[in-house]
């Protein structure tokens, strides 16, 4: 008999980024070896998780396991025990120690500088495109360049709070104008570096564990960051300006060790897979959900929500140019130019769709 400890239940929360599963082949068989061996796969929190990291962990073990039928367990580990910041568990995830990790692309960016591409402001426009440059060949060829350069081979998308935004307690953003003498916290990323001072302003990237002491000291006027983020980090009230530009959407990658993955029977492939399918369906609308309920959170505390008009979206479009520029520069112009045809035929099959839905039925 095989014990074992986990965390159970499916929900409909799927955000996971730096969720860490570890594979590992051993088994357990009972006396005589009647039973087919299980696998274990079992997941490791690194320290900075949240509740909805815990909550995606949990849905993964539970759809393996229905699927599985006994041939795989998940066991999901102490939050920090395998690894303590998503880059260390990055690294350990190539290095072989991890076979599973979710990570957004900027940090995978790490590892795969090209795919800084995919934070270039302003490519996409709603998450209908998202959803379909992610679902076409363009995905297929990052796959591809992750299997051979970087041993990790991408298993399902989701994303960690959707849209990043300029959020500020000082002044309504409607023009690049408005964002000079601003000084807004970023990620990691150096292309929101890049962002804010090409809009005028002044980037403060420090670790996301310092921004309430940042926004309370003064230290910061603002961030850059999905408004849902905010909101749960429990900030909002203390800004009071969002704008919904939606400069770039924060995509959270599933990967997997390749080695590992191959080393798998193919059965077992195809159940990994599956299940990671159903997680990433079960995660579909979730970012959109999350943004519209953190939006009347944000306005219900007093603060002001602005969308900006496709006018006003190409002024910012437009002061931020300069970024593609330095990204080719430094990258090559490759990654961008199949993003940008990616993204263009996203956009003429979303539209095609639109024009051959039928309408509504006259009423007499």
């Amino acid at each position: 008999m095989c014990a074992r400890q986990g965390t159970r239940g499916v929900t409909r929360r799927l955000h996971a980024l730096g969720t860490i599963v570890v594979l590992t082949v051993a088994g357990c068989r009972s006396v005589g070896g009647a039973v087919p061996e299980t696998r274990t796969l079992s997941v490791a929190l690194p320290a900075t998780a949240t509740t909805e990291d815990v909550r995606g962990a949990a849905a993964f073990e539970s759809i393996v396991e229905a699927l599985s039928r006994g041939a795989l367990a998940v066991e999901v580990m102490p939050l920090g025990e395998a690894c303590g910041d998503p880059a260390e568990c990055l690294r350990a995830l190539q290095e072989g120690a991890l076979t599973v990790a979710a990570t957004t692309t900027t940090e995978l960016s790490q590892v795969f500088p090209e795919l800084a591409v995919l934070d270039i402001p302003y490519l996409f426009e709603s998450n209908a495109v998202v959803s379909r440059v992610f679902d076409g060949p363009f995905y297929a060829r990052l796959r591809d360049a992750l299997v051979h350069r970087a041993g990790l081979r991408p298993m399902a998308l989701g994303t960690d709070g959707g849209w990043r935004t300029l959020i500020n307690r000082r002044r309504d953003v409607r023009t690049p104008a408005d964002v000079r003498g601003l000084t807004l916290w970023t990620t990691a990323s150096p292309v929101e570096a890049d962002l804010v001072a090409a809009l005028g302003g002044t980037a403060a990237r420090r670790p996301p564990s310092e921004l309430a002491s940042a926004l309370a000291t003064g230290a910061v006027d603002g961030a850059t960051m999905p408004v849902a983020e905010l909101v749960a980090a429990r900030l909002h009230e203390d800004l009071r300006f969002a704008t919904l530009d939606r400069h770039s959407y924060i995509s959270v990658i599933w990967l997997i060790n390749d080695a590992a993955y191959q080393a798998l029977p193919t059965d077992l492939r195809q159940l990994v897979q599956a299940g990671f399918d159903e997680m990433e369906r079960l995660g579909k609308g979730v970012a959109a959900e999350r943004e519209a309920e953190a939006v009347r959170l944000f306005e219900a505390a007093g603060g002001t929500v602005r969308v900006l008009t496709p006018d006003e979206r190409k002024r910012f479009l437009m002061a931020s140019g300069g970024i593609a520029t330095a990204y080719v520069e430094a990258h090559g112009p490759d990654w961008l130019v199949w993003l940008e045809g990616a993204i263009a035929e996203a956009e003429r099959e979303i539209e095609l769709t639109e024009k051959r839905r039928p309408s509504s039925p006259e009423t007499h």
